[in-house]
């Protein structure tokens, strides 16, 4: 199983995301992998697509985001990944340790992402293109 981190499904969906090539370069080597997202990049994604003033396809978008299995998180995932953040001293966002949270939760040591903070974190393998 594969973590899907925001920064890779944003390039995944708008054309003129930074990431978009990469993105749609790094798809087919994770067609076959098991992926799950939480509430956390969800929420972002969708942010981040609606509010970017670029045309998007919110049907596609859906569809993409709920082909994945989702996490929803609880309470208490909220208070362990506040001992995540404390952990790292704040240097990894809040929205991250989310991330981190449901990756232990899962026992899950690979994510897909563009963003470079989770080189922090020791045992977690970043899947990515430079």
């Amino acid at each position: 199983m594969i973590f899907l981190d925001s920064t890779y499904l944003i390039g995944l969906i708008l054309k003129n995301d930074s990431l978009y090539y990469k993105s749609h370069l790094l798809k087919p080597y994770l067609d076959d992998e098991n992926k799950i997202i939480n509430n956390t990049v969800f929420n972002e994604v969708l942010n981040s697509v609606t509010s970017n003033n670029s045309h998007y396809d919110l049907n596609h978008i859906k569809k993409l985001l709920l082909s994945f299995n989702i996490d929803f998180l609880t309470s208490d995932d909220y208070l362990d990944s506040f001992d995540i953040f404390e952990y790292y001293n704040f240097s990894v966002n809040f929205s991250d340790c989310t991330i981190l949270n449901t990756m232990q939760n899962y026992n899950i040591n690979q994510i897909t992402s563009f963003d470079s903070d989770f080189d922090k974190i020791k045992g977690v393998k970043r899947i990515y293109l430079k």
